[in-house]
């Protein structure tokens, strides 16, 4: 494989992998195993919310990506390093000026259904999401392909920019060159579909999807299960486990769902606070603990009064105390952050304090927008999707801060992930307590994603133009630390605007029963775990 800038990107993901080295996995409980793969058995594993639609590239929440990372493939995927590695594509070349990448595909790789991958399923597949119609959200991902505007528009019927040269070897062009696109090309969105199956089933596709992966999707009880089987064809060999069932707990109560997984009925479970303070709970299982590329924060929506005014919201910011969160609700669980870009990314900046706990300063802010101690300011709405011991604990703790200076907070939850992603849609909560995890790791997979006006995922109503326009600079850059000052500098700026609150940066901590075997994490976190990996030392 040859990569244009290499220098550049082996910089690029040397600063990702020193995160990754320095911040290692962590586990204890299991000694060294010299054991053979078994192969069989059933994985139960509990997913915190039913996702809303299991087709790639219309998929917008983490529940989502768990499953699909099982039943489908892309072109390249990511290893536990984070290093970009064949799929689908057994190799792969960029031309010079960074405007080409030439995809070599593995033949015999077989849909669910029996057919053939072809290069012509992987235009079908990029060519949906580019459609407008399809309304994918990682459409503008696709913007600087060759025709991309002009098939946007209707003018044209196909996107001049992707190609095929007989049956296995597929081509992209772009117009302009893109430093993150090969990493891009491995996200979840990305996968390769059988247009046969899309075309017949249309909006349930994303109900019974058929992809490559190495589990085939089975069944969906609404609120209940899924449940996947082993892909006996699957091009790397057929997985160890037979099947994997996701029980589906809406709301997260992570305290209930532990307690299930202690008395033997799951294979896995986050870890609830009782046990992180009581760590002698866990003696009996294997633990793993790594930080991601995540961020947890407190949005606000910037079109509603009273946090249409920017004093408003960073009086908030300085009025949270989020070292008393840290103490008495999470106990030392993840990373508090007050950056928009995560420990260990490419352009982070952990040492600098922006809004430091200031109740002081947040009630001279408050008068200056008009609302001394809090006069005349109406309640702010405050959504929530989980409603574990920990989030309430937390909520509380924010809800007190705020009625120090004034503020009146109203927290509400709506454990029904369709219905909570719905309203922030549509802007009905004011201010929401949202999570972002890493599909690529790059900085613009969250400033771009979550800030540039055009992005789907703007669920604040954020718009400056200023921002948009340094995020598409960036985009652009093929000089990686340039390209991290730009990051940095819309960092500044966004934060300076006080669109949310950030909280923490997760660490993912888990706790599996001892007999699981095969566990491969990366800084992305638990929904990619290649299950296919993951073996069971003893029948269950």
């Amino acid at each position: 494989m040859t990569k244009r800038n290499g220098v550049t990107l082996r910089l690029f993901f040397f600063l990702v992998l020193i995160f990754c080295y320095l911040s290692p996995s962590v586990s204890f409980g299991q000694g060294k195993q010299a054991e053979n793969p078994k192969k069989g058995g059933i994985y139960r594993r509990p997913l915190d919310f039913n996702p809303k639609t299991l087709d790639p590239a219309l998929s917008t929440d983490i529940y989502a990506v768990t499953i699909t990372q099982q039943v489908f493939d892309g072109l390249v995927q990511f290893d536990k390093d984070l290093n970009i590695i064949p799929a689908i594509a057994k190799s792969w070349k960029i031309s010079p000026d960074g405007l080409a990448y030439t995809f070599y595909l593995r033949e015999g790789v077989k849909f669910h259904n029996g057919r053939e991958v072809t290069a012509d399923d992987l235009i079908y597949s990029f060519t949906r999401i580019v459609n407008a119609k399809t309304n994918s959200p990682a459409a503008n991902l696709l913007e600087r392909v060759v025709g991309f505007r002009e098939f946007r528009e209707g003018s044209v019927s196909q996107v001049r920019g992707f190609h095929s040269s007989g049956k296995y070897l597929f081509e992209i062009r772009l117009s302009e060159a893109y430093s993150p696109f090969l990493s891009v090309l491995g996200m979840n969105k990305f996968k390769v579909l059988p247009k046969e199956e899309v075309e017949r089933s249309r909006e349930d596709f994303g109900r019974f999807p058929i992809g490559t992966g190495p589990f085939r999707f089975v069944s969906m009880k609404e609120g209940s299960e899924i449940v996947l089987d082993a892909n006996r064809d699957y091009f790397e060999g057929k997985p160890r486990l037979d099947k994997i069932i996701f029980e589906i707990f809406h709301g997260a109560p992570w305290e209930d769902i532990f307690k299930i997984f202690s008395e033997g009925s799951l294979e896995e479970t986050k870890i609830p606070s009782a046990q992180l303070r009581d760590p002698s709970q866990l003696k009996d299982f294997y633990i793993v603990r790594k930080p991601m590329l995540s961020l947890r924060f407190y949005g606000m929506q910037v079109r509603t009064k009273p946090l249409d005014n920017k004093k408003v919201r960073q009086a908030i910011n300085f009025a949270i105390n989020k070292g008393q969160i840290d103490q008495e609700a999470f106990h030392g669980m993840d990373s508090i952050t007050d950056r928009i870009i995560p420990l260990g990314m490419p352009g982070s900046s952990p040492t600098k304090v922006i809004y430091p706990y200031d109740p002081k300063h947040a009630k001279q802010l408050l008068a200056e927008a008009g609302y001394p101690g809090g006069k005349r300011m109406p309640p702010i709405e405050f959504w929530c999707a989980q409603k574990s011991e920990m989030a309430q604990k937390e909520l509380d703790i924010i809800r007190s801060n705020l009625a120090n200076v004034g503020i009146d907070l109203q927290v509400h939850y709506e454990t029904n992930w369709n219905e909570f992603e719905n309203m922030m849609i549509l802007y009905k909560t004011p201010m929401f307590r949202y999570a972002w995890y890493a599909d690529i790791p790059d900085p613009d997979n969250f400033l771009g994603i979550l800030f540039h006006s055009k992005s789907k995922y703007n669920f604040a109503g954020y718009k400056r133009p200023e921002v948009d326009k340094i995020l598409d600079m960036a985009k652009g850059e093929v000089n990686t630390l340039k390209r991290v000052e730009l990051y940095k500098k819309a960092e500044e700026m966004i934060m300076e605007d006080a669109v949310i609150v950030p909280t923490i940066n997760h660490v993912f901590q888990q706790a599996y029963q001892p007999y699981v075997k095969g566990i491969e994490l990366n800084a992305l976190g638990g929904a990619y775990i290649p299950m296919k990996k993951i073996w069971l030392s003893q029948g269950n």
